[in-house]
């Protein structure tokens, strides 16, 4: 399996010609795993841009998450205009994280015979069927965002994925440094994940865990499923602070930074102040995004992780354009993440205030 890591990115830089390298190392498939001293690191997005070939005449079917959430928008965006400016035509399929809805879709991207079917993670178990379907009918499969076993894959299937473990154990290290730098010695957690249902939300939260299990004073006490929804995640942060009051959490964790500022309002609203000084609630999250960069500048978000929509489409668009080319791809690219701090945020500005 071909995988880009990173032990620990934070303040770790990526130039243009370290990224060239990367790709030559996929396109080579020396390697199967690339370490940060072998090609570099960095949170800076690959450039497809740079890929020789156009793709004049190939179809593409992108069944994905929606428009109305802000990830997934400047995901889509910048995958399809990539696709797009190589002549390309996509057609895209929109649906919000719905398994039902995405199979259907699913379905009619089979039917429609395209070059390469790319499938954006809703429901793992629901969509295994789908991609064994489209490999039935000779059709080429990029998964997206979450991780199949590598045996469900053909060849000509690939999946480019964040690298998710490292995401969650982020958020955990994280917790625990902002719940140390509010004085609090024994403390309650909840998170509040992605939809249940996907790889990428049990690994993150398999990485937290594993985070947090070597700081044993702190407990996860509630975990629940936030469906990738802001507004949902602030219902559910009213509901947790009515149960354990305003202070029997001291920490939450969410998937998202669009899903922590409902979380951290709700806080405000039930009279809860949010950060790291003595007394605060402790919120971390993943996915950066603009709203997240304004909050962590505010001194409110504590911690963020990457997974930002450009970077994650920039990997997912250089795979297509190789397995629309006829290039060998390896089954499963994994892209590098990386922790966000208020000490390193300049870093990681660009590419976070995209989403």
């Amino acid at each position: 399996m071909f995988k880009l890591s990173t032990r620990d990115g934070s303040s770790s830089t990526y130039s243009r010609g370290r990224l060239w390298l990367i790709s030559c190392c996929i396109a080579l498939g020396l390697v199967a795993v690339v370490a940060v001293a072998g090609c570099g690191s960095d949170s800076s997005s690959t450039d497809s841009s740079g890929s020789t070939g156009s793709l004049e005449g190939k179809k593409v079917t992108l069944v994905a998450c929606g428009s109305a959430n802000p990830w997934c928008k400047v995901f889509n965006d910048r995958l399809v205009g990539t696709l797009e400016d190589k002549g390309a035509s996509v057609n895209v399929l929109e649906n919000d994280f719905d398994a039902v809805l995405a199979v259907q879709q699913a379905n009619q991207a089979i039917a429609q015979n395209p070059d390469l079917f790319i499938l954006y993670a809703s429901n793992d178990t629901a969509l295994i069927g789908s991609v064994k379907k489209a490999q039935q009918a000779g059709i080429p499969v990029l998964y997206l965002d979450s991780t199949l076993d590598e045996s469900i894959l053909d060849d000509g299937s690939s999946q480019v994925v964040a690298d998710n473990t490292a995401l969650g154990r982020f958020a955990g290290e994280s917790m625990i440094a902002g719940l140390k730098e509010a004085g609090v010695q024994q403390g309650d957690i909840a998170v509040i994940t992605g939809t249940a249902g996907t790889q990428m939300v049990e690994d993150r939260q398999a990485g937290f865990e594993e985070a947090m299990s070597k700081a044993p004073q702190y407990k996860t006490v509630e975990v629940q499923d936030g469906d990738w929804d802001g507004v949902q995640s602030g219902k559910i942060a009213q509901q947790l602070f009515a149960k354990y009051g305003s202070d029997g959490l001291q920490g939450i964790r969410t998937e998202a930074d669009y899903m922590a500022v409902p979380v951290i309002e709700a806080a405000k609203q039930a009279g809860i102040t949010v950060g790291s000084k003595k007394g605060d609630l402790v919120v971390v999250s993943t996915n950066c995004s603009k709203v997240g960069v304004k909050s962590m500048e505010n001194g409110q978000l504590f911690a963020t992780g990457t997974e930002d929509p450009p970077t994650q489409a920039d990997y997912t668009a250089d795979t297509a354009i190789k397995q629309l080319s006829g290039e060998t791809v390896p089954k499963t690219v994994v892209v590098p993440e990386f922790k966000v701090t208020r000490q390193n945020l300049d870093k990681h500005r660009e590419v976070c205030s995209q989403g």
